[in-house]
């Protein structure tokens, strides 16, 4: 790589950081706990109440269908920890993943909670990976009118890692404001755990013969070939 495509790459690498909430110095990730197998991580985050959490865990499916799964938000209630609704809101860019949707989040004995998205997805097979983000965004202000607290704000990030034909390591991270009227105690608590039992979930749905079928004719297969045509990955 010359050295004017290096500085150029560093750039694009910030920005993506920045524009994200994904700054390499935002999080102080600490081990809290390992369940089957999967670890999970919390982190304060600097000016909030709130925490940030992840959890890593390698599912045994192709990274297609865990693509494939991703891809269909209209589906997210079915898996996603305490998601009960969703609806995409706007097609920004279907080929590369762009979409705007609303989603409701389901709190105990608290108004739920909603919050209007906006999704990305970076495939990067040569590393053998894919990011798919979901922020907070004001693009849109859609409002269903039933008194549901809106989220300030949003992040959350879905890292698929190849490890082999079979096996994907995702890592799901979740940094959000669940806004007022919820003390941070309880807050936190279903911070941490929601990123674990939504790749457990994930699990279950992965074994779906409707996304395997989906993953084996997608646009994700052909990445992964592609990739493999080039040992990109093995």
């Amino acid at each position: 790589m010359t050295n004017k495509n290096f500085i150029i790459t560093l750039i694009l690498m910030l920005f993506m950081a920045s524009a994200t909430g994904f700054a390499s110095d935002r999080y102080q990730w600490k081990l809290a706990g390992t369940e089957d197998g999967c670890q999970i991580h919390t982190s304060n985050v600097a000016g909030k109440d709130y925490i940030a959490a992840k959890a890593t865990c390698v599912i045994p499916a192709r990274i297609e269908v865990i693509g494939v799964i991703l891809r269909d938000i209209p589906n997210y209630p079915e898996w996603m920890d305490d998601c009960k609704t969703t609806k995409i809101l706007k097609t920004v860019d279907d080929e590369k993943d762009v979409f705007i949707f609303w989603l409701r989040q389901h709190v105990t004995m608290f108004p739920d909670r909603d919050v209007v998205l906006r999704s990305k997805t970076i495939i990067d097979m040569k590393n053998g990976r894919s990011l798919i983000y979901a922020d907070s965004t004001s693009e849109i202000p859609f409002d269903t009118g039933k008194g549901y607290v809106r989220m300030p704000s949003f992040h959350s990030l879905f890292t698929l890692e190849w490890i082999d034909r079979e096996n994907t390591r995702v890592t799901f991270m979740v940094d959000p404001d669940l806004g007022k009227g919820l003390p941070a105690s309880i807050a936190n608590r279903l911070i941490k755990t929601n990123p674990y039992k939504t790749l457990k979930n994930m699990m279950k749905m992965a074994k779906k013969s409707q996304y395997v079928e989906a993953a084996a004719t997608s646009k994700y297969r052909k990445y992964v070939e592609d990739a493999l045509q080039k040992n990109y990955i093995k």
